[in-house]
């Protein structure tokens, strides 16, 4: 009577081994799969070691004061940081504060002429350093840097042994709050996703059901199904980054100061290219785990590589070359500017003319691949 129960448990431990034996055998004869399980972890470790940096790198900035000094202390200061990229020096006062305005640098410095030491101790003529802070991860180390560095720089000088003040002024977001730099990013990352898991299964699920093939028989064409699938997911993906802006403005405070009908139609072009592109990769996918794991290929270095986690300055010239090529790179900076410096539909325009061009080719992609799979 005992040995009916062990019987039993290695029938059906027989039978586990045979069904793992045979799935086994289906991921084996499966190489896109493989490569794709080995290449997705491989890509975010080498991203993550040689692409992804917490400290800014090559920040952006400019110096007005009566004579430019390239060898000087104060630029032999800022080189020791290791943090930025004088794009101008010896500017007429003001014109860094302007520059920064424009968004032609990230940080500005105006150091007053050569007067009384009082004046400066009491601020009449203290140092200013005016800081972009709409992404205040990617500039408050190399402010904090800076402010030591003009310190340096100004205490050989002093004469009245008091500190020289440095006057920091942080435009656009102030109080540095993380949640204003990150929920206009948040925006278009969950619209990146959704739309391209929902391109990536959108196909393929209907060829595993044989509905597609059912729905080209009619008189509707390949082109014609296609934007009759899609269309729906676009109003979709700008509602989505709607809602995630509306309850940023009621929970947290987000400032909108710009046009915000420019931004949802930066929202529906950067869902139409992630549709796209995950019907591409739904063409050439032959099931739903190539196409999801594609997918996942795509957004995380997106992620990674567009500004959204971490500073986009902070990363080597080949990955910021690899992000500008991301759609999501482009959103970010445009929504980050619409809502928090109140940029104009034109420079929303500029900003997303390359996410234009990046739905163009993945287009393209897109009806090569689908006519593959049709023959």
């Amino acid at each position: 009577m005992h040995g009916e129960p062990i019987r039993a448990l290695r029938l059906r431990l027989r039978r586990w081994l045979a069904v793992t034996r045979l799935e086994t055998l289906h991921l084996i004869h499966d190489p896109p799969t493989l490569a794709l399980i080995v290449l997705v972890p491989a890509v975010q470790i080498l991203l993550f070691g040689y692409a992804v940096n917490l400290d800014p790198r090559n920040v952006p900035i400019v110096i007005a004061r009566e004579e430019a000094a390239p060898e000087g202390a104060l630029r032999r200061a800022i080189a020791d940081t290791g943090y930025f990229r004088v794009l101008a020096d010896g500017l007429a006062p003001g014109e860094a504060a302007r520059m920064v305005r424009r968004h032609e640098a990230l940080i500005g410095i105006e150091l007053p002429p050569a007067g009384d030491p009082d004046d400066a101790v009491t601020g009449a003529m203290s140092p200013r350093a005016i800081i972009d802070a709409t992404d205040p991860a990617a500039v408050r180390p190399a402010a904090l840097a800076l402010e030591a560095a003009l310190w340096r720089h100004l205490a050989p000088g002093q004469q009245s042994g008091r500190a020289v003040p440095v006057r920091v002024e942080w435009l656009y977001n102030p109080e540095g709050r993380t949640t204003w730099a990150v929920a206009p990013a948040l925006a278009g990352v969950i619209v990146m996703v959704t739309m391209l898991l929902l391109g990536a299964l959108t196909l393929v699920r209907e060829r595993e059901r044989g509905t597609w093939e059912s729905l080209l028989v009619t008189p509707v064409s390949g082109v014609d199904a296609m934007v009759g699938k899609l269309a729906p997911y676009v109003f979709l993906g700008v509602a989505q980054a709607a809602i995630v802006l509306l309850v940023a403005y009621a929970l947290f405070g987000l400032p909108v100061r710009g046009p915000v009908v420019a931004l949802l139609l930066a929202a529906a072009l950067l869902a139409l290219a992630h549709l796209l592109t995950g019907f591409a990769v739904s063409a050439l996918a032959r099931t739903q785990v190539q196409a999801i794991q594609a997918v996942v290929f795509f957004y995380l270095p997106s992620m990674l590589l567009s500004g959204f986690m971490f500073p986009f300055s902070g990363m080597p010239s080949w990955a910021q070359v690899l992000g500008e090529a991301l759609p999501l790179t482009h959103f970010v900076r445009a929504a980050r500017g619409v809502l928090l410096r109140g940029d104009a539909g034109a420079a929303v325009a500029i900003e997303m003319w390359p996410v234009a061009a990046f739905t163009c080719l993945v287009t393209g992609l897109a009806a090569i691949a689908y006519r593959r799979r049709l023959e």
